[in-house]
């Protein structure tokens, strides 16, 4: 059984919020209809996949599903195929993932049953995809789709880190140097400076207060930073923090394309994954919407699976998106009447990856230039703070 998060309307109208358990998301929602509950939006509750989180990086559950695809694809039973990659597994929190899901299987669990039981590792299209291949007897090429899917997404966001890694060096480097300019060297010039009886002007006052704060109450401006981290991750947790997360997607230029398209490859690559896998169309849409982080993305993807369920096309229900470009909508109807939908989807997500990349080139490019001339700023303030006095005492001296 699951854990699921809910948003709904009670019987007297009011939205609730909640969680519950059951098997999959059609039957969570089909138990809160039978209790008089409307709902809106229904999601597992499952911890993201992070090496902090779980203390296992993607790429050794990567090598893993793949030596697993090798072992499963040579006809040896599951429990010899399990038992060959444990050995092979070095990373010992991995390794004890593994021996646990091979237990549960001797146990009398399905090999997707074990895998649900872990759910930071292996969401729930990785489940879905092991079902669909159990059922079908071909979890040899299941497995291999898994690790394509991982690999793919995992070269993704390798390529995006890769980009932005050069601008986010120069932020570092700039808050050190701008933080060594106030606490070390500023204090050093100035000192002579508050020595001297003379009328200090105001940029100097005001840096040598500056400079004083950051090396008498650094500890305060460490916690605020803590504090305004902290209250950003509350806020981003909760209802309004949803909206606000979409306020950014959708309305702040440059970086609402970058992220709705990021949404849309992830939401694109897993449904092509999970149909190519052999899981049922409104199913794949159900499972690839538990990735997306955008509530009205997610909103949009449930009037798609209701139109479906009602009889509609799926190229005229994507017509009816607000978020979808038309490029996905002419993709999905060439798809549908191709019955090649998995390699549309497959199709959409590159085309997006790819413009994704070169959006984020272009921020980096723009990023890089801002940075230095923001510092150029900074320590020209600086140092006209520090020079300024210095003028006045040269022309006392005249």
């Amino acid at each position: 059984m699951n854990t699921y998060k809910y948003t709904a309307f009670d019987k007297k109208g009011r939205k609730v919020t909640g969680k519950i358990t059951g098997e999959d998301i059609k039957k969570v929602r089909k138990t809160l209809k039978e209790k008089g509950i409307y709902v809106i939006e229904v999601k597992e509750d499952i911890p993201p996949t992070l090496y902090f989180r779980t203390g296992i990086r993607e790429e050794d559950i990567i090598i893993a599903m793949r030596e697993l695809a090798t072992f499963v694809s040579s006809k040896l039973p599951l429990d010899d195929c399990l038992t060959g990659v444990i050995s092979q597994i070095r990373q010992v929190r991995l390794k004890k993932v593994f021996q646990e899901i091979q237990k549960k299987i001797r146990e009398g669990k399905s090999f997707s049953d074990a895998l649900r039981d872990f759910p930071a590792i292996f969401p729930e299209m990785i489940v879905s995809m092991v079902r669909a291949g159990e059922e079908t007897g071909t979890l040899d090429k299941i497995l291999v789709r898994i690790s394509d899917f991982l690999e793919r997404r995992h070269k993704f966001r390798n390529r995006i880190m890769s980009i932005m890694s050069y601008p986010l060096f120069m932020l570092v480097i700039s808050i050190v140097v701008f933080i060594f300019l106030l606490s070390f060297v500023t204090p050093t010039i100035t000192r002579m400076f508050t020595q001297i009886n003379m009328t200090l002007p105001l940029p100097t006052l005001i840096l040598i207060k500056i400079s004083h704060f950051f090396k008498t109450g650094w500890i305060y401006v460490v916690a605020i930073i803590f504090l305004i981290w902290g209250g950003i991750k509350k806020l981003f947790a909760s209802e309004k923090g949803e909206e606000v997360k979409d306020f950014i997607r959708f309305r702040i230029p440059v970086l609402n394309n970058i992220l709705l398209k990021r949404e849309i490859i992830l939401f694109s690559t897993t449904t092509a994954t999970l149909i190519d896998g052999g899981v049922d169309i409104i199913e794949s849409f159900q499972i690839a919407g538990q990735v997306l982080s955008s509530r009205l993305l997610r909103k949009d993807i449930d009037d798609i699976i209701e139109l479906l369920s009602k009889g509609s096309s799926l190229s005229a229900s994507f017509r009816n998106s607000r978020y979808f470009p038309a490029l996905v909508t002419q993709l999905v109807s060439a798809g549908e009447k191709s019955s090649s939908l998995a390699e549309m989807f497959n199709r959409i997500g590159e085309i997006y990856e790819e413009e994704v990349a070169q959006s984020s080139v272009r921020l980096a490019n723009f990023i890089e230039p801002m940075m230095i001339l923001l510092m150029g700023i900074v320590v020209g303030v600086i140092v006209l703070a520090i020079l300024l006095p210095i003028f006045q005492i040269s022309q006392s001296i005249r």
